[in-house]
């Protein structure tokens, strides 16, 4: 998420100048890591301003161009996607949000079909009807919003082979195309007509790209809509500054009666959530209690001493798996050898950037792509460090294509995130490890919000030499298909802005997807999968760094405090209150 675009590994946190919190004021919390077993500080108590913080800005706060976890965590407070996450911890139970509960398959389960609650209202009492879906999904697929969010909807509810769809804008062309592939007739029900069967819909409509649009509110092509999205959910903007601040306040005309599972519940009075907040300033009003939570939850590496030593910071702190990985992506348009890249592969002592990563609080190595929260998943071994295989890898990619060595040497850039200075020491030991094997490369920094334009835009990465880009990724939901479709298939690839950073687009992967989406069988769809992770790993496209740990603060005057990684993988902030 993802749970999503390229996701900060040293993420935003939540925090204001506005208001204190309980944070470094001497309360005890109710204990070291335990928000991903259970909800802390139960409660229903109303009122109150929460104060959130973040080094990052949001990438959009449209919701069909955001893929950033800590955006699609947040946005979840004032947007009903038609299915959600239920408020449990480490829980991967989906619910119905803005729809009464999931599809209703019919067709061999090619057709879905969606009934939307009654009551539900956009923050200017207009009723949202199927229409609104429909729309949110159309623009977001098929205009010049298409790349800088999740494709899945343009992969699956039209044939590849159907050209009308590839340059389809429905800002400039209208949207007929779609009245017989997204069925809006009645305005409660929304109806997909699908090409082929496929199984997963039901986590695909968890997307924020479902939550509803309206029409004559999203003008000039879509250009706008990011800078005031209209809510559907329990909290409104009151106010945005684009990498700045957001402030939220209770909206008003939410319907209660029309959410009977209280998937929204908006106890605090507001959320203000500060924005672009330099990294270790960011840290010192988290410990202090100026802040409460960060966004995507992340401590840097330079306070995990500081939180673990003293024991009221220790009982506010979180430190366990979120599914993700960090990785490295290596640009195959760029880098065209495969011993070039597996070269690469045996340079990087991942031990170096586990230690830059916060150590045994960081994470643990990782050698393939798959993480093992998926279903099915394998963990096998591939490329160790070692530096004589790496330079004999070198050796024969230089024989074989001298191109790739103008200087004498393979050389080229390494991407990272501003204001995330773990990413940033992370980078700067893959430089180190690379030199040692021969590979000279320059570290980049790009901001979090435009990371996707860079590393992800196939003629900008060739042009200015993106080689490598460090990312850390979270499953879209805990499947194969929700965690490698837009990392390493053709799917994930776009000309505008890519969450295939490596542009690997292989016939074996391909198709491996293509049988593990046809088959019925989840064993046999979970051994694709697994075939998958080898080809990527055989092709030397990514390389796997850590699987995550992430020490996260709270607030101990925060209620309701609980880790959901199918979620995406911080505090669950829809269901938080104060004490």
């Amino acid at each position: 998420m993802a749970a999503a675009a390229a996701i900060a590994l040293a993420a935003a946190a939540c925090g204001s100048s506005s208001g204190g919190g309980g944070g470094g004021a001497g309360a005890m919390g109710p204990g070291f890591d335990l928000a991903s077993k259970q909800v802390l500080n139960p409660s229903t108590k109303t009122g109150g301003t929460i104060n959130l913080i973040s080094s990052a800005s949001f990438d959009s706060l449209d919701p069909g161009v955001t893929y950033a976890a800590q955006t699609w965590n947040l946005y979840r407070t004032f947007a009903r996607p038609m299915m959600t996450y239920q408020h449990t911890p480490s829980g991967n139970q989906i619910v119905g949000d803005l729809a009464t509960g999931p599809g209703v398959q019919s067709n061999g389960g090619k057709t879905w079909t969606y009934t939307l609650r009654d009551g539900a209202t956009f923050e200017d009492g207009k009723t949202i009807t199927s229409a609104d879906v429909r729309w949110a999904i159309e623009r977001s697929n098929w205009s010049s919003l298409i790349g800088n969010g999740p494709t899945y909807f343009r992969n699956i509810l039209v044939p590849s082979s159907d050209q009308k769809f590839q340059k389809l804008d429905v800002y400039k062309d209208g949207d007929k195309a779609f009245d017989n592939i997204i069925v809006t007739t009645d305005p409660k029900k929304i109806t997909f007509n699908l090409p082929q069967a496929f199984g997963e819909f039901d986590y695909v409509m968890t997307l924020l790209q479902t939550a509803p649009v309206e029409k004559d509110k999203d003008i000039a092509a879509g250009d706008a809509y990011s800078k005031r999205p209209v809510s559907s959910g329990a909290y409104k903007i009151a106010s945005y500054s684009a990498g700045k601040e957001l402030k939220l306040v209770r909206n008003d005309a939410y319907n209660q009666n029309s959410d009977p599972d209280k998937v929204h519940v908006a106890l605090a009075d507001a959320i203000d959530v500060q924005l672009g907040v330099d990294s270790a300033e960011r840290d010192q009003r988290l410990l202090s209690g100026e802040a409460d939570a960060d966004v995507a939850s992340a401590l840097t590496v330079a306070n995990h001493a500081k939180v673990l030593q003293d024991p009221v910071l220790k009982s506010q702190t979180d430190d366990s798996a979120d599914g993700s990985i960090s990785y490295a992506s290596i640009n195959t348009q760029l880098i065209t050898n495969v011993d070039c890249r597996q070269a690469i592969e045996y340079a990087v002592d991942k031990q170096t950037v586990l230690n830059q990563l916060g150590g045994k609080w960081g994470g643990d190595p990782a050698s393939n792509m798959l993480p093992a929260i998926i279903p099915g998943a394998v963990q096998f071994p591939t490329y160790d460090f070692s530096i004589p295989k790496a330079q004999a890898s070198l050796a024969k990619c230089k024989s074989e294509a001298p191109n790739l060595f103008p200087n004498g040497k393979l050389s080229f850039k390494i991407a990272a995130q501003v204001n995330a200075p773990d990413l940033q020491n992370a980078a700067t030991a893959i430089q180190s490890s690379l030199a040692a094997a021969g590979i000279d490369t320059d570290v980049t920094l790009y901001p979090f919000g435009q990371y996707s334009q860079f590393c992800g835009n196939p003629d900008y990465a060739r042009a200015h030499k993106l080689g490598m880009c460090l990312a850390n990724w979270i499953p879209d939901w805990l499947t194969g298909y929700g965690m490698l479709d837009q990392l390493v298939t053709k799917n994930g690839i776009s000309s505008t802005g890519s969450q295939n950073f490596a542009f690997l687009d292989d016939s074996v992967i391909n198709d491996l997807e293509k049988h593990a989406l046809s088959s019925g069988d989840s064993t046999t769809q979970q051994q694709d999968w697994v075939k998958i992770d080898h080809r990527v790993m055989d092709l030397a496209a990514f390389v796997p760094l850590i699987h995550r740990h992430v020490m996260r603060f709270r607030s101990s005057r925060l209620t309701n405090v609980m880790i959901n990684p199918a979620g995406s993988g911080g505090y669950d902030l829809a269901v938080l209150g104060l004490k």
